[in-house]
């Protein structure tokens, strides 16, 4: 049952797969699929005996390797939330094909916007569930975030925690803003 994106009252995406992504993931994968059509070359060639069964097994971690490194580069994560129907959408896509896991929509609690002083780019987190949170979006700018944060906390009608300043945290009033 495809969800129309007018149903939710927030969607948080990664976005679009960068290019350099999706070529080395995609390498990895064909590289996964040319080990596996090589194994069973190897096997039809020396036959079923002892040494066709240790080939195979000692190629298993290079597939494994390969595959699970580019489906993970492949993957995208979406999160559709509708507090109305206590709805939580999941969604994974590896390019065209797409996985939802639906759920409730956990106790959202407030939204911060957080100064990561290494990268020195602010950071806008959805908190949950007490000490749970999801990283949304990270800026450059302080007024960006805090728009941005501001804009979540009124469509989830939850609070807005200033966490620039390490020590010194603040609720902020959104009509301030």
């Amino acid at each position: 049952m495809e969800e129309s994106k007018k149903d939710f009252d927030l969607i948080v995406s990664e976005g679009k797969l960068p290019l350099w992504k999706a070529i080395i993931s995609s390498a990895l994968i064909t590289l996964s699929i040319l080990i596996i059509f090589y194994t069973f070359h190897k096997i039809y060639q020396v036959g079923f005996n002892n040494l066709s069964v240790k080939f195979p097994a000692s190629m298993i971690k290079l597939i494994v390797l390969s595959a699970g490194s580019g489906i993970s580069l492949a993957l995208t994560k979406t999160i559709l939330i509708d507090i109305e129907n206590d709805k939580l959408i999941s969604r994974y896509s590896i390019g065209f094909f797409s996985k939802d896991v639906l759920s409730k929509t956990p106790n959202l609690e407030y939204v911060s916007v957080f100064l990561e002083p290494t990268k020195e780019q602010f950071e806008v987190n959805l908190w949950y569930n007490k000490n749970k949170h999801y990283k949304m979006f990270v800026f450059e700018k302080k007024e960006d975030a805090f728009e941005f944060g501001k804009m979540v906390s009124c469509k989830l009608n939850i609070d807005l925690l200033d966490a620039t300043e390490k020590g010194n945290f603040k609720w902020i009033d959104k009509t301030e803003l």
